[in-house]
C-alpha cells in the first residue's frame, strides 16, 4: 500500500492550476482476534493495563497525526462540527429550487426510467413492478405481505446458515397494513408511489410497536416498544409503504461485517459463507435476497454503502441533514438513506425520506444556509460534458479484481460522454484518523449511559470500540474537527474542477465468515479499514455518495468459483444527489446482474396466496 508525506508536489495537472498530492493512506496495525482471545482482550483493555494498550494502539496507527497536522499547517484553522457548506451559494440554490418546482414524485415513480439490467439478464422486482401488479388487479398487497412473511421465515430457518436479514416481524400488524393498502387500491385512493410495497427498517430506527434494539441483546428490555415512528419511517408510511419488520444490524454500528450477537450474523445472499458488510447488514441482505425492493439504512462510517456494495444492491448516503434523524447515534456523522434493488428505487426512496424536512428551518438557522428542496432533475440526462475526478493512487488501492471491474465501469462512462480528470486529495491518513476519532467518540458517548450497568452485555468488539472512543481527549476531538474543516476545503477545491469523484466502493469483496466468530464475534481492524477505505470523506464532510453494482469477482479456488459483487462509489457536492444518481443509472444499464444464490421472488410466491 502506498505511503509517504502529504506535501504538495508542484506538478501541474492538465491546466497547471491544481496541486498534486502524494497518497499517504496506511495499513491499520492491530491483531486479528476471535473467540476467547477476543473476549479476554476486551476485558484486558478495561483493566489497569488498558491505558498502556490504548496508547500503543494509537501510536501504531498514528492517531497523533491528527494533532500534528492541527499544530502545524492547520494551527489557525477553527473546528467545524456539522459537515455542511459554510457559504450559501445563491446561484446553485436558486437552480435547485427551480428544478424542485418542476419535480413531481408520483410522475417520476410511474415513469419507465428503470435501467436495472440488460434484456434477458436477471432482474429484481422493483417497487414499480409491485405497484403495476396491484393496479392491474393481478395481485393484492395482502398476497404480497403473506409471501414476504413466508420468505422471511424460510430465510431465517435455514440450517446451519440462516440469512438473518429481517429479524423482527409482527405478522398481524403487517397483514393489517396490507389489508388497508388492498382497500385503497380497490377504491382507487392510494397514498403514494410506495403503496403496498414492502420496506424493511434497520434496527437503529424507531418503528411504532417494535423495540429498537440497536442490535444489542438488552436495549429492547430497557426501552420497550417505540411509541411512535421516527420521521423517516413516518414519511415512508405516508407514501403507503408496507413496513415489513425490522432488519438486522452490527451491534450499535461498531463494525462493518454484519455480525450480531442477538440474532446471529447476517449472511450474504450471493454466498452464505460470506458476510454482508455492515452495519446496515440486514437491510442490504433483505433487498439482495428479494424479500423487499427497498430498505432504510443508516451510516456514520459506510454502513449504507458497504453492505450495499458487498451484497450487489444500490446504497445511497444522501447529504448530511438531507434525511434528518431524531436520535442519531453519531450526531455529526449519521446519515439515513435508502438501500434498494435498483437506482430508480433508491431515487424514489430518497425523495420520500428526504422531504419535506420539518427540521430544515432549524438546521438552516443553525448553520446559516438554506437546505435546497429535493429534486431529481438530471436523473435521466446524458453524461455529455460531465467531469469525473479520479485520484489514481487511491482508486487503485483495492484488490486487483475490484480495480479492473471499476476501471471498466469508468471506461463505459467515458463512452457515454463523460470526461475523466486526474485529481488528488491531501492528508488522507489524517482524514481517516479524524473520522475514527470522531465516530468512536460519538458512539462511545451514545453508549455511555449503558456502560456502568450493562458493559458486559455488549459484544467484545463493541466493548473495545467503546473503550477506545472513551479514551480520546478533548484536544484530539477538537483537532479532528479542524481536520474536518480542512477536508471539506480540499473537496471544494476538487469539485471546482470536477462534477463527481469516483472510486471503488470497498477495498475488498465480501469477507468469509470464519467459523470461530459465531460465539463472540471478531475484531479485525485491518479488514475493517479495507472495507471502509473509500468512505471517510463522505461521512466526515457530509457529501452524498452512492454505491452501485458494476460487476462481480470470479475466482477459481479449490472450493469452486466464487462470484461476489463489486461496486463503484460515486460522490458529489452537497445536495447534488440527482447528479450521482444519474451516473449510477448509467452504470446500472451496463451491468449483467447475477441472481443471488438465496433469492425469493415475492411477486411469484404471492400468486399462491389468498387475495385477502
Amino acid at each position: 500500500m502506498a505511503q509517504g508525506s502529504t506535501e504538495a508536489m508542484e506538478q501541474p495537472k492538465n491546466d497547471g492550476s491544481y496541486a498534486v498530492y502524494q497518497y499517504n493512506l496506511r495499513e491499520v496495525a492491530a491483531p486479528i482476534l476471535r473467540g476467547i482471545p477476543l473476549l479476554l482482550f476486551s476485558r484486558l483493555i478495561r483493566s489497569s493495563l488498558g491505558s498502556f494498550i490504548l496508547r500503543m494502539l494509537k501510536k501504531d496507527n498514528d492517531i497523533p497525526c491528527v494533532i500534528r497536522l492541527t499544530e502545524g499547517d492547520l494551527k489557525e484553522w477553527m473546528p467545524l462540527y456539522y459537515p455542511l457548506p459554510e457559504v450559501h451559494d445563491e446561484a446553485r440554490y436558486n437552480k435547485q429550487l427551480e428544478l424542485s418546482k418542476r419535480f413531481q414524485l408520483d410522475e417520476f415513480a410511474a415513469s419507465h426510467t428503470n435501467a436495472m439490467s440488460k434484456e434477458g439478464d436477471f432482474r429484481y422486482n422493483t417497487a414499480q413492478d409491485y405497484v403495476e401488479k396491484y393496479k392491474s388487479g393481478e395481485l393484492t398487497p395482502y398476497q404480497v405481505a403473506l409471501a414476504v412473511i413466508k420468505g422471511t421465515k424460510d430465510s431465517n430457518s435455514a440450517n446451519p446458515m440462516a440469512l438473518n436479514a429481517i429479524v423482527q416481524m409482527k405478522e398481524g400488524e403487517i397483514l393489517q397494513q396490507a389489508k388497508e393498502s388492498s382497500g385503497r387500491y380497490k377504491n382507487n385512493k392510494t397514498l403514494g408511489p410506495l403503496d403496498g410495497v414492502p420496506v424493511t427498517i434497520k434496527e437503529e430506527c424507531d418503528v411504532k410497536g417494535y423495540p429498537t434494539t440497536y442490535g444489542t441483546t438488552f436495549l429492547a428490555a430497557l426501552n420497550g416498544e417505540a411509541k411512535d415512528d421516527s420521521p423517516l419511517v413516518a414519511r415512508l408510511r405516508k407514501a403507503g409503504a408496507l413496513i415489513a419488520g425490522k432488519a438486522n444490524m452490527h451491534e450499535c454500528g461498531i463494525g462493518t461485517t454484519g455480525y450480531n450477537w442477538l440474532f446471529g450474523p447476517s449472511r450474504n445472499p450471493h454466498d452464505l459463507n460470506h458476510f454482508t458488510g455492515g452495519s446496515s447488514s440486514g437491510s442490504a441482505a433483505a433487498v439482495a435476497a428479494g424479500l423487499v425492493p427497498l430498505a432504510l439504512g443508516f451510516e456514520c462510517g459506510g454502513s449504507i454503502r458497504i453492505p450495499s456494495a458487498l451484497c450487489g444492491v444500490v446504497g445511497l448516503k444522501p447529504t448530511f441533514k438531507r434525511c434528518d434523524m431524531d436520535m442519531p447515534v453519531s450526531p455529526s456523522l449519521d446519515h439515513g438513506g435508502p438501500i434498494a434493488c435498483s437506482v430508480k428505487d433508491a431515487a424514489v426512496g430518497y425523495a420520500i425520506m428526504a422531504g419535506p424536512n420539518e427540521n430544515a428551518n432549524e438546521c438552516s438557522n443553525h448553520i446559516g444556509i438554506s437546505i435546497p428542496p429535493v429534486h431529481l432533475g438530471s436523473f435521466s440526462d446524458s453524461l455529455n460534458g460531465l467531469k469525473i475526478g479520479i485520484f489514481e493512487e487511491y482508486f487503485n488501492d483495492a484488490n486487483p479484481e475490484i480495480v479492473e471491474v471499476c476501471s471498466n465501469a469508468v471506461k463505459h462512462l467515458e463512452t457515454e460522454g463523460a470526461e475523466v480528470i486526474k485529481i488528488s486529495l491531501p492528508h488522507m491518513e489524517e482524514v481517516k484518523n479524524a473520522h475514527s476519532v470522531t465516530v468512536l467518540t460519538e458512539l462511545a458517548a451514545f453508549c455511555s449511559k449503558y456502560c456502568h450497568e450493562h458493559m458486559n452485555k455488549f459484544t467484545p468488539e463493541s466493548r473495545i470500540g467503546i473503550t477506545l472512543g472513551q479514551s480520546f481527549s478533548s484536544c484530539e476531538f477538537l483537532a479532528a474537527q479542524k481536520v474536518r474543516r480542512y477536508a471539506m476545503h480540499t473537496l471544494e477545491e476538487a469539485f471546482s474542477q470536477v462534477d463527481v469523484i469516483l472510486s471503488p466502493a470497498t477495498g475488498c469483496t465480501a469477507p468469509e465468515v470464519p467459523k470461530s466468530v459465531e460465539k463472540y464475534g471478531q475484531s479485525n481492524l485491518s479488514q475493517t479499514a479495507n472495507l471502509m477505505r473509500y468512505v471517510y470523506h463522505g461521512n466526515l464532510c457530509g457529501i452524498p455518495g452512492v454505491a452501485v453494482p458494476v460487476g462481480y469477482s470470479e475466482k477459481n479456488k479449490a472450493s469452486g468459483i466464487k462470484e461476489l459483487p463489486i461496486s463503484l462509489l460515486i460522490q458529489a457536492r452537497h445536495w447534488e444527489e440527482d447528479t450521482i444518481l444519474k451516473v449510477a443509472r448509467c452504470c446500472e444499464s451496463n451491468v449483467s446482474h447475477k441472481k443471488p444464490k438465496v433469492y425469493y421472488d415475492i411477486l411469484e410466491m404471492a400468486k399462491a396466496e389468498p387475495r385477502e
